[in-house]
């Protein structure tokens, strides 16, 4: 199974965004949403992201429709965009190794995998390992540390303006 990243430079990058439209193009493919348990009452990006809510082992993998379906979520985003199959890993830095070597496992007769999220680089090295940034914004460290496995830089102001990838 062919295996793509997509990481950002900070969290607003429009990661999401770019997958959906890799989806569309990328016929027959599922997509693993990662996303990092925060250490104690630190949030990196100030906001409720859904990852440390009664997460009491070091990962837990997403399976359950009624939550990957919920109305904003990236998951949800991902299913309408055409994934075969979505799945979402929360972890705690401690577990993710063994969380994403659980996740990818569980992805079966599909074309290929779309992982969105930066941490995993630590782990695994992808097909195609794609990093979005936002010129004027801080990289986050994660982005900082995984720069040297990162095949394709792209600016996510020019993305979002192009009507479509394959043209």
């Amino acid at each position: 199974m062919k295996i793509i990243t997509v990481s950002g430079t900070h969290s607003g990058a429009g990661k999401t965004t770019f997958i959906e439209r890799l989806l569309k193009e990328l016929k027959g493919w599922s997509a693993l949403k990662v996303t990092l348990a925060h250490q104690g009452s630190y949030c990196p990006i100030h906001r409720e992201c859904g990852a440390c809510d009664n997460l009491n082992s070091n990962f837990c993998i997403v399976s359950d429709e009624k939550i990957l379906k919920q109305k904003g979520k990236d998951t949800s985003r991902f299913k309408k965009a055409g994934a075969r199959q979505v799945l979402w890993l929360k972890a705690h830095p401690q577990g993710l190794r063994q969380g994403l070597k659980e996740a990818i496992s569980k992805f079966s007769k599909t074309r290929g995998l779309i992982i969105e999220g930066t941490s995993v680089l630590k782990y695994l090295k992808p097909d195609l390992a794609i990093l979005l940034k936002r010129e004027g914004l801080a990289w986050k460290p994660s982005a900082k540390a995984a720069i040297k496995k990162i095949d394709l830089v792209l600016d996510s102001g020019i993305i979002k303006n192009t009507p479509s990838l394959c043209s």
